[in-house]
């Protein structure tokens, strides 16, 4: 690199690593220590490439001094700025987990409509515009996420000396929250036909019937577990399960998860960081009917690793029976950090880095979501009567919604969905109306019974409730 120094704060030269002839000028800033604006001069000649530096040198120092912009840079060069600066800091351990998050919303959502403007030019008429051009209401949490974006990169704008100012955020009217849709015991049942109808039908596409595979075994998984779907799952190895004694559970969860006569039960630790709270939570897996062991042994059964384990366990006892299923899987949780949610063909998954472990698991997530979709819309379960929609995320709802048809400690179950009983009571809680009917009943005897009612009272009583229940049920 060939430079010339011209004073203290200014110098010029030519960079070896372009093919160019142009002379550029390095100007030291006034106002922040050990800060310089590197910008070409378009000049080839050292001497006229002295006098643009000075005038460069001039105009930066004038601009600082009123505390203007010295660089105009787009909203999209800013951007990418932004992403570059955080992944500095996710690899460092600086960043919390949502600012990838937020990332991807300042590239998705952001850019394709700020793209090509001036950031400084910005102003709040331009942010109408953006929230303007929506076609439907958004919903809560994602008015949350974008406002939390955009103040984001307007912080990192300002503290790069990319912007002097920082513009708010326009709030829209959201979406209300809605109760998710579950799935019945019967649509339940045109579920797993449906999904076994699509493993069985070949593909020319190897890639489609690896995922018809692997979408029958990740229901199974998402039905008897409350570990979320997607990201939450997608980091679950062999060895994040466990088998443990009955008798370590308290008298109620004993009651709940337990088969009669059985020594022990199963649970999968989810560790810090890898959850949507990034707590850490243990959660129990209900294997009264084994769908959840033999999803896991099916996966196991096809995948680089574990495929040796199953096999070495095939060939000694056929895996006919219970207790053969299981020493097979305590070998796999105590041998194989692999993670679970694999297509036949992912080999060598713990090799890749993090950011490429990314892209396949984000790449699995929506894959496996689009084709639950379309199954879904192949048997007339994608919605309801009155619009709303059903989704992979149901399976979860489906989950809770059972387990509180069978108890009433919320707090229990709380425990288990990873979510607060308030959120739980809110968006889960989707009891079916016999249910409901049955814990009227309760009350109304309660009533009865406290009052001192006769018999005949009490009788009274629950026959009028069941049939106040009986014309609700429809609303139910």
């Amino acid at each position: 690199m060939k430079e010339q120094k011209i004073n203290k704060n200014l110098k010029i030269y030519r960079r070896a690593d372009k093919n160019t002839a142009y002379y550029y000028a390095a100007i030291k800033s006034s106002t922040q220590k050990n800060k310089y604006y590197r910008l070409s001069t378009n000049e080839t000649n050292a001497r006229k490439a002295t006098a643009v530096a000075k005038r460069m040198e001039l105009d930066i120092h004038r601009k600082e001094t009123v505390g203007a912009i010295v660089n105009e840079k787009t909203f999209s060069f800013i951007a990418k700025q932004y992403a570059i600066h955080v992944q500095h800091r996710i690899e460092k351990g600086f960043a919390k987990k949502i600012e990838a998050e937020y990332v991807r919303c300042v590239e998705d959502k952001f850019v394709p409509f700020f793209g090509n403007y001036l950031f400084t030019a910005l102003n709040q008429h331009h942010v109408e515009e953006y929230a303007s051009q929506r076609k439907k209401q958004i919903s809560r949490t994602r008015q949350q996420t974008e406002q939390a974006a955009w103040n984001a990169l307007q912080k990192f704008a300002v503290n790069n000396n990319y912007s002097n100012k920082q513009i708010d955020f326009i709030k829209v009217a959201v979406s209300e929250a809605k109760q998710r849709l579950d799935f019945t015991r019967q649509q339940q049942q045109t579920i797993r036909r449906a999904l076994e109808k699509k493993k069985s039908t070949i593909s020319k596409r190897a890639k489609t019937n690896e995922l018809s595979e692997l979408l029958r075994d990740y229901y199974y998984l998402l039905l008897h577990s409350a570990i979320r779907v997607g990201y939450e799952f997608m980091r679950v190895r062999y060895t994040s399960f466990e088998y443990k004694s009955v008798s370590e559970l308290d008298k109620s969860q004993q009651q709940f998860f337990a088969e009669v006569g059985m020594s022990e039960y199963l649970v999968c630790h989810l560790r810090s960081g890898e959850t949507k709270t990034s707590k850490s939570r243990t959660v129990i897996i209900r294997t009264n009917s084994q769908a959840f062991e033999n999803a896991l042994l099916s996966i196991a059964s096809r995948t680089q690793h574990s495929a040796d384990i199953y096999e070495k366990h095939l060939s000694k006892n056929k895996l006919k029976t219970y207790p053969q299923k299981v020493a097979c899987l305590k070998e796999l949780f105590a041998t194989c950090d692999e993670y679970v949610l694999r297509l036949r063909s992912d080999e060598n998954v713990n090799d890749l880095s993090d950011a490429e472990q990314q892209k396949r698991m984000t790449r699995l997530s929506e894959n496996t979501s689009k084709a639950f979709n379309q199954l879904l819309k192949e048997n007339d379960l994608y919605e309801d009567a009155v619009g709303n929609k059903r989704s992979l995320y149901s399976i979860r709802h489906t989950y809770a919604t059972e387990l509180l048809e069978q108890t009433s400690n919320l707090v229990l179950v709380a425990e288990q969905i990873g979510n607060s009983t308030l959120v739980l009571d809110k968006f889960y809680n989707k009891a079916r109306a016999t249910t409901k009917a049955d814990a009227f009943v309760g009350v109304a005897e309660q009533i009865a019974y406290d009052a001192k009612s006769t018999k005949s009272e009490t009788k009274s009583a629950i026959e009028r409730m069941r049939a106040l229940l009986k014309e609700m049920e429809g609303d139910l």
